[in-house]
């Protein structure tokens, strides 16, 4: 009995075992789908709207400053990634050049994220599985120091008061428009009408709440109580200083060239005419409504 236990027991074991050894191996997880194009900008860096600070040294005693004025991802359905940045430099002061900078690469889908890698195989940075409306990316900049915590999205950022503007009208009134008049001065061959024309005037407000100023202007003759027909010079007044805005949208712009010279405004992105100044050609004259428009 206890051989013919053996005999049956034997076999039956073998084919458990060779059945066990045909199972499947547990398939391997696949990687992401691949990108479709698509194109990020940057909103905000290091908790900053655009143009924001991006880095900052010092050379030969003066202060160097960056300000990144756009920046966009790009991702493209072929494999490749490219990271374009545009911003201006300021030494002291003063601006002194626009600067672009280029990153690119290629991406990788892995089975939980997407890893962009430059040329030589260096991870650049991470996307997670599932793309959003915005991400979270520690830009690199190429010669800038450390990275700029950035928020990006499918749209382009929003423009800001930062550019440079030329003045539309003056008092509602499209230049160039009389700024002042006299209907009856001695001009020395006889009475005349005298009247000052605004030209045109443009402000540049720059990334580092410095602006620059001009005024051109013309001054004119005409009969008693009429209109300016003969121009006898034209000029142009030049001004720079700070500005600021705070968070109800009011401007102030404080002259570093003229003393006491302060101009007031707002800054008014939902109209049309986002512009608002008050001032006249040069300190102590009385000021009037300047609407500007972006160049």
């Amino acid at each position: 009995m206890r051989s013919l236990v053996r005999v049956v027991l034997i076999p039956a074991l073998f084919v458990t075992a060779s059945a066990c050894s045909d199972a499947p191996a547990p398939a391997a997880p696949a990687p992401l789908p691949p990108l479709a194009d698509q194109v990020w900008h940057v909103h905000v860096s290091d908790g900053q709207p655009l143009p924001a600070l991006l880095g900052h040294r010092q050379v030969n005693g003066l202060l160097e400053q960056d300000f990144l004025d756009s920046s966009r991802l790009e991702l493209y359905a072929d494999g490749r990634w490219e990271q374009r940045a545009w911003y201006q430099r300021y030494r002291g002061a003063t601006f002194t050049e626009a600067r672009t900078a280029l990153d690119a690469g290629r991406w990788v889908a892995t089975t939980s994220s997407y890893e962009l890698r430059a040329p030589d195989g260096a991870l650049r940075y991470t996307l997670g599985a599932t793309l959003g409306g915005e991400l979270t990316l520690n830009l690199q900049y190429a010669q800038q120091s450390g990275v700029a915590v950035s928020t990006l999205r499918r749209t382009p950022a929003p423009l800001t008061i930062v550019g440079r503007w030329r003045a539309a009208t003056l008092n509602g009134r499209a230049l160039p428009a009389v700024y002042t008049a006299d209907s009856s001065i001695d001009a020395g061959a006889g009475l005349v009408s005298r009247h000052i024309l605004i030209d045109s005037a443009l402000v540049t407000l720059h990334a580092n709440n410095r602006y620059t100023q001009e005024v051109y202007y013309s001054e004119w003759e005409g009969p008693v109580n009429g209109p300016p027909q003969v121009r006898v010079y034209r000029e142009n007044a030049v001004d720079f200083g700070t500005w600021n805005r705070d968070a109800l949208g009011r401007l102030l712009l404080e002259s570093g060239w003229l003393q006491n010279k302060r101009i007031t405004g707002e800054a008014r992105e939902q109209d049309a005419l986002p512009l608002r100044l008050l001032h006249g050609i040069t300190h102590g004259d009385p000021p009037v409504e300047f609407g500007y428009r972006r160049q």
